[in-house]
């Protein structure tokens, strides 16, 4: 995508806070909203793709509260947990000029989503971690927020890479990732295996204090932080975009169409958690690859590629 595309994107949209709620699950909830036009027949949509996000216990709470066997969008819309927790989202884009640093599936750039921190976080993890300027819970040289870029400033806990192209009516979204989860889970490990912390992490904290904070942050966000990150990424592409058929890659076909040659992502972002979502698996790829000629080039070696797909039509 043509950089100035995605600037004229992020130009467009209101510069304050775009808060977001998580609370486990919630992408059962959205993806409903997404999909029921006023009201559904439970029976009805138990013959659909989406019968599997009736098993949720936020999904299946709601019906026993209704008790007539019907799910409303209204009600869907309005659920919400006191377990939810806070995120401030943002903007940005990425994209160096050299595809296998950028892991882009064609030349050009992403519009970068980041799910931030709330304050609530903030003073935490300054009172427990006492973090330097550059601490190493994130890398300066990936997509997450700078300081200085904003009036206001937050920790990036994850981030969505998006590709899209509105003539197409389509957004691939390049990737899913956290350093933060990523970074809380090898120090707690470290600590547990030696009760030390060896490389500090540019903090100035005690081992005790450290042990708290990892602990405090894999138990709230560790479990959540990829379902919050993806269900934001969809509700972005289709609301502020209006784009109505979203991609994601697969494993194999996105590590050699992304010219990822060393560590691979984890699987289970590009396996399970779609399959969660919806997804379905195709290899029709993106009308706006299909035109590009390098990316015909490469699929014809590979003798084909393999996407997750959502489109999410009125039931």
């Amino acid at each position: 995508m043509d950089i100035n595309i995605a600037k004229e994107v992020i130009e467009c949209l209101p510069k304050g806070k775009t808060n977001f709620s998580y609370y486990k699950d919630r992408y059962a909830a959205f993806i409903l909203t997404q999909v029921i036009n006023e009201r559904c027949h439970v029976s009805e949509l138990r013959k659909t793709n989406y019968a599997g996000l009736l098993n949720k216990a936020v999904i299946k709470d709601l019906l026993c509260n209704s008790g007539d066997g019907i799910i409303r969008r209204s009600d869907l819309e309005l659920l919400w947990l006191e377990s939810s927790e806070n995120f401030l989202l943002s903007l940005d884009t990425w994209g160096h000029g050299d595809r296998s640093w950028d892991q882009i599936s064609r030349a050009g750039s992403n519009l970068v989503l980041q799910l931030n921190f709330s304050n609530k976080h903030e003073q935490i993890f300054r009172q427990l971690v006492k973090p330097d300027e550059e601490h190493g819970f994130s890398f300066f040289d990936h997509p997450v927020m700078k300081k200085g870029q904003r009036d206001i400033f937050r920790e990036t806990l994850a981030w969505a890479r998006i590709d899209f192209d509105f003539t197409t009516n389509e957004a691939l979204i390049e990737e899913l990732q956290t350093d933060w989860s990523r970074i809380a889970k090898r120090i707690s490990k470290r600590i547990e295996a030696g009760g030390c912390l060896g490389y500090r992490y540019g903090t100035n904290t005690t081992v005790r204090k450290m042990k708290r904070y990892v602990e405090s942050v894999l138990q709230r966000y560790g479990k959540i932080w990829d379902e919050a990150m993806l269900t934001a990424s969809i509700q972005f592409i289709r609301q502020e975009l209006g784009i109505q058929n979203i991609y994601l890659h697969t494993p194999e076909s996105g590590a050699v169409v992304k010219k990822i040659k060393h560590r691979q992502p984890p699987r289970s972002l590009y396996t399970s958690l779609p399959r969660k979502f919806c997804f379905k698996q195709t290899d029709e790829a993106p009308k706006f690859l299909s035109q590009n000629r390098s990316f015909r080039k490469l699929e014809k070696k590979l003798g084909g590629t393999q996407w997750n797909f959502l489109d999410m039509p009125l039931l």
